[in-house]
Parts: C-alpha cells; structure tokens; sequence
C-alpha cells in the first residue's frame, strides 16, 4: 500500500471543538506566563551565616556549568533579584514542559495517525530470525 493510501485510509482520531478549544487556551495562558518573565537564572541562592561575631551575613549563587558547581559570592539586593529570576526560571521551566505536554497530545490526537499492522499467528510462527553476520 502507498504512503498516500495509508495516510487515507489510517484511523484517524480527532479532538472535539471544545476540547482543541481548550487546549489552545491552556496553551495561550502558558505562552503569556513565560512573556511575562524579565530575567530568568537558574542555580540557587544560598544565604551564609557569618563565620565571626562582627561578620555579617554573606549570600552565594551556585550553579552547575559543564558539569562543575560555581559559586559566585552576591550582595544583599543580588541575591533578592537572583531569588526572583531563578523562582522565574522555576515558572518558565513548569510552563515549557506542560506546553510540550499541549502540543504533543494535540498532534498526536488531532492529525492522521499511522495504521498499525497486527501479524497474523500464522506469519508469526512462520517468521525467521537470522542470527546476525549470517
């Protein structure tokens, strides 16, 4: 059979109106949340307490790169703006995957899908396997 007339004669499920309807939405409120974000950092913050009586509170970034950890040594008013672009890139991330989640079920539910070949119980015991360098 072609690939012309498989793709016609394929079973072919698709999603209701209302349902691709809702879809879309989902994905639209996703796609704004992601707009919406300034800076986007990933990595943590972590808050050190100080080592002498006079010392005072210290802040760190800590990240992976190519597969080392780094740490950079942040200012009070850093650490709260890494703080919200990492809580951002948090955000992002979630948003991403449940989009990659919308996208995938609507184009493997909404457009032509190939048929599936069951073999026959006959074809399977008639079925050879060659060992391999045969």
């Amino acid at each position: 059979m072609s690939m012309k007339q498989q793709g016609k004669s394929s079973g072919q499920r698709r999603f209701s109106a209302s349902a691709l309807h809702h879809l879309q939405d989902a994905y639209r409120v996703l796609d704004r949340t992601i707009r919406r974000q300034p800076w986007l950092v990933q990595g943590s913050v972590n808050e050190v307490a100080p080592t002498s009586p006079s010392g005072g509170v210290t802040y760190t970034w800590t990240r992976k790169v190519r597969a080392k950890t780094v740490t950079v040594a942040l200012s009070q008013q850093q650490a709260v703006a890494f703080r919200q672009a990492i809580d951002a890139n948090r955000e992002v991330e979630a948003a991403f995957s449940r989009l990659r989640e919308i996208s995938q079920t609507a184009l493997l539910t909404d457009l032509p899908s190939v048929t599936k070949r069951r073999l026959d119980v006959q074809e399977k015991s008639e079925t050879k396997i060659v060992p391999k360098g045969s």
